[in-house]
């Protein structure tokens, strides 16, 4: 069978959320933390690029079924409750005070909020229960690490716990920066703002450079969102409510998910092959065709500066994932990305 060709896969309906999750599915399944442990084969590397794309199609095939099935429920708003909280409240020992409702999904409502040291975002789910409360763990979890990792474009956790609400007692975690911005993502089929067209280069730096550190750090995105700003390039990575992690266990790694998977993202937690290809694959759709060559510009300098560093993190022998990627490009921007990607992964050339 003749691998798909991701790169013409229909785009899917936009969500006017402004920030976090537009909705997710209603229906989850309940599921222990996936832990498997996998043998070094499971690297994308053990891959040629015919039988990667094969599998690739496979996988987006799966993705734009899934969007597909969810438009419904993306394009119709979750009520929410704008009053919800006091105009001044806490998130555990964080103060803040004068909220405003941004939106919400299935799992989380979120308000914009006032701290001592500006505008914050502030995450609370819509149940006070041990799955919410272990939800927001694994996301609070996700983004110690990025940040640790120093990953750029990335939100930092700067509260958690409980919040008194008119509802009654909520989970919630404050979260930084807060930047208004549209929603790119592989569900409302992204696109470069029109205004910021000129600064599209720029544009690829930054988020080729977030994917490729982000992968590095040992963290597998599923569900990708990001925002951008209106009137600037500045970009922020967001909700990690649904990623996956990749932990060395001796000579192999295993891939650990959140406590409830959506079935439509179970396949994504079965292997670290499986959940970096996925993660991979969203980050090649939320690239405009017109921006292939600037993306694969900016991938091939970020890992050349990876290769050349001491210090590397769990997601290093994946890094070769990014120049199996069908990107159309010329052959000699697509072999100056291959042997980048080939030395941040640490395989030897033939």
């Amino acid at each position: 069978m003749a691998p798909l060709d991701i790169a013409s896969a229909p785009r899917v309906g936009v969500s006017n959320l402004v920030r976090g999750r537009p909705n997710g599915p209603p229906s989850l399944r309940a599921s222990r933390i996936v832990d498997q442990s996998s043998p070094q084969s499971s690297e994308t590397s053990s891959l040629g690029r015919g039988e990667f794309l094969q599998f690739l199609g496979v996988s987006t095939v799966a993705a734009i079924f899934t969007v597909g099935s969810l438009r419904s429920r993306v394009r119709a708003q979750v009520p929410g409750e704008p009053n919800l909280l006091l105009n001044t409240f806490s998130c555990g020992t964080t103060p803040l005070r004068n909220p405003k409702y941004l939106g919400g999904g299935v799992q989380a409502e979120v308000f914009s909020a006032d701290t001592s040291n500006g505008q914050a975002v502030v995450k609370l789910s819509r149940a006070n229960t041990d799955y919410a409360m272990r939800s927001l763990e694994h996301e609070r979890r996700v983004l110690q690490i990025l940040n640790d990792a120093k990953v750029p474009n990335i939100e930092r956790c700067v509260g958690f716990g409980e919040v008194t609400t008119t509802a009654g007692p909520r989970q919630g975690m404050v979260l930084t920066p807060c930047l208004p911005g549209r929603n790119i993502s592989v569900k409302n089929g992204c696109g470069n703002p029109r205004p910021l067209e000129s600064q599209e280069e720029d544009r690829m730096e930054r988020f080729m450079a977030t994917a490729v550190r982000v992968l590095e750090a040992g963290v597998a995105g599923v569900d990708v969102q990001v925002l951008q700003s209106p009137s600037s390039n500045d970009m922020l990575w967001i909700d990690f409510t649904e990623a996956a992690l990749l932990k060395k266990q001796g000579a192999s790694i295993s891939v650990e998910g959140p406590s409830m998977i959506c079935p439509e993202y179970q396949r994504r937690y079965k292997s670290p092959k499986d959940a970096v290809v996925g993660f991979a694959t969203e980050v090649f759709l939320m690239v405009p065709g017109s921006s292939h060559e600037s993306a694969a510009k900016a991938l091939a300098e970020e890992l050349q500066e990876l290769g050349e560093s001491r210090q590397r993190g769990v997601g290093k022998t994946f890094q070769d994932v990014w120049a199996k990627l069908p990107w159309k490009v010329g052959g000699l921007e697509a072999k100056r990305l291959e042997t980048a990607a080939n030395s941040a992964a640490g395989v030897v050339a033939a």
